[in-house]
Protein backbone atom coordinates (compact mmCIF):
# COMPACT_ATOMS: atom_id res chain seq x y z
CA UNK A 1 0.00 0.00 0.00
CA UNK A 2 1.15 3.13 -1.21
CA UNK A 3 2.07 5.95 2.22
CA UNK A 4 0.38 8.88 2.38
CA UNK A 5 2.01 12.26 1.57
CA UNK A 6 2.42 14.19 4.36
CA UNK A 7 2.44 17.78 5.43
CA UNK A 8 3.84 19.67 8.46
CA UNK A 9 1.34 22.58 9.39
CA UNK A 10 3.32 24.91 11.73
CA UNK A 11 0.48 27.48 13.06
CA UNK A 12 0.59 28.92 16.75
CA UNK A 13 -3.38 29.84 16.33
CA UNK A 14 -5.04 26.70 17.56
CA UNK A 15 -8.30 27.63 15.49
CA UNK A 16 -6.42 28.25 12.69
CA UNK A 17 -4.23 25.13 12.75
CA UNK A 18 -8.10 23.13 13.02
CA UNK A 19 -9.40 24.96 10.48
CA UNK A 20 -6.47 24.44 8.03
CA UNK A 21 -5.95 21.14 8.88
CA UNK A 22 -9.46 20.72 8.17
CA UNK A 23 -9.83 22.05 5.33
CA UNK A 24 -6.52 19.41 3.89
CA UNK A 25 -7.86 16.39 4.86
CA UNK A 26 -11.57 17.13 3.56
CA UNK A 27 -10.28 18.30 0.27
CA UNK A 28 -6.85 16.18 -0.21
CA UNK A 29 -5.69 12.81 0.58
CA UNK A 30 -2.68 14.21 2.67
CA UNK A 31 -1.76 13.59 6.13
CA UNK A 32 -1.54 16.32 8.29
CA UNK A 33 1.14 16.62 11.08
CA UNK A 34 0.46 20.25 13.30
CA UNK A 35 2.77 22.13 15.30
CA UNK A 36 2.17 25.05 17.67
CA UNK A 37 5.75 26.50 17.09
CA UNK A 38 9.61 25.58 15.14
CA UNK A 39 11.14 24.53 18.17
CA UNK A 40 11.19 21.04 17.48
CA UNK A 41 11.22 21.13 13.92
CA UNK A 42 14.17 19.23 12.76
CA UNK A 43 12.71 16.53 15.10
CA UNK A 44 9.77 16.29 13.19
CA UNK A 45 10.44 16.99 9.61
CA UNK A 46 13.57 13.99 10.38
CA UNK A 47 10.62 11.31 11.88
CA UNK A 48 7.48 11.84 9.81
CA UNK A 49 9.85 13.08 6.10
CA UNK A 50 7.05 15.35 5.17
CA UNK A 51 6.58 16.26 1.48
CA UNK A 52 5.51 19.64 2.32
CA UNK A 53 5.60 21.96 5.40
CA UNK A 54 3.08 24.82 5.60
CA UNK A 55 4.54 27.72 7.86
CA UNK A 56 2.60 30.80 9.55
CA UNK A 57 5.59 33.71 9.86
CA UNK A 58 4.96 34.96 13.14
CA UNK A 59 5.55 32.11 15.45
CA UNK A 60 6.80 31.38 19.46
CA UNK A 61 10.34 31.04 19.24
CA UNK A 62 11.58 31.16 15.65
CA UNK A 63 9.71 33.40 12.54
CA UNK A 64 8.10 30.94 9.46
CA UNK A 65 11.40 31.92 7.68
CA UNK A 66 13.70 30.94 10.32
CA UNK A 67 12.09 27.52 9.83
CA UNK A 68 12.49 27.61 6.36
CA UNK A 69 16.18 28.47 6.48
CA UNK A 70 17.00 25.88 8.88
CA UNK A 71 15.53 23.05 7.03
CA UNK A 72 16.74 23.81 4.22
CA UNK A 73 20.47 24.22 5.52
CA UNK A 74 19.97 20.63 7.22
CA UNK A 75 21.77 17.79 5.01
CA UNK A 76 18.94 15.75 3.72
CA UNK A 77 16.03 18.48 4.09
CA UNK A 78 16.56 20.50 1.19
CA UNK A 79 14.53 19.55 -1.07
CA UNK A 80 11.01 20.34 1.16
CA UNK A 81 8.87 22.61 -0.12
CA UNK A 82 7.19 25.01 1.90
CA UNK A 83 4.07 27.25 1.69
CA UNK A 84 4.01 30.54 4.25
CA UNK A 85 0.16 31.64 5.11
CA UNK A 86 0.39 34.77 7.17
CA UNK A 87 -1.12 37.71 8.18
CA UNK A 88 2.10 39.30 8.03
CA UNK A 89 3.84 37.82 4.67
CA UNK A 90 7.35 39.67 4.56
CA UNK A 91 7.35 39.42 0.52
CA UNK A 92 10.99 40.44 0.01
CA UNK A 93 12.18 37.37 2.08
CA UNK A 94 10.19 35.00 0.48
CA UNK A 95 10.64 36.23 -2.72
CA UNK A 96 14.10 35.44 -2.50
CA UNK A 97 14.03 32.06 -1.16
CA UNK A 98 10.79 31.29 -3.88
CA UNK A 99 8.54 30.07 -1.09
CA UNK A 100 4.92 30.66 -2.49
CA UNK A 101 2.37 32.86 0.40
CA UNK A 102 -0.80 33.23 0.73
CA UNK A 103 -2.31 35.74 3.23
CA UNK A 104 -4.67 35.15 6.00
CA UNK A 105 -7.04 35.10 5.59
CA UNK A 106 -7.49 32.98 2.02
CA UNK A 107 -10.35 31.33 0.78
CA UNK A 108 -10.23 27.45 1.15
CA UNK A 109 -10.22 27.29 -3.27
CA UNK A 110 -6.89 29.31 -2.87
CA UNK A 111 -5.15 27.21 0.26
CA UNK A 112 -5.96 23.82 -1.42
CA UNK A 113 -4.46 25.01 -4.81
CA UNK A 114 -1.57 25.90 -3.58
CA UNK A 115 -0.93 23.01 -2.12
CA UNK A 116 -1.87 21.03 -4.79
CA UNK A 117 0.53 22.62 -6.75
CA UNK A 118 3.15 22.18 -4.91
CA UNK A 119 2.29 18.54 -4.15
CA UNK A 120 2.23 17.92 -7.70
CA UNK A 121 5.76 20.04 -8.55
CA UNK A 122 3.63 22.78 -10.57
CA UNK A 123 4.25 26.78 -11.14
CA UNK A 124 2.74 28.21 -8.52
CA UNK A 125 0.58 31.24 -9.78
CA UNK A 126 -0.20 33.64 -6.58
Amino acid sequence: MKERKKIVLIEDQLILSKIMTHMIMKCTSYEVIQQADGLCVLDIVREKQPDLLVLDYNLPGMTGIEIYDLVHTTAGMEHIPALMVSAELPWREIIMRNIPGLSKPCRCEEFITAIEQIMSRQPIVC
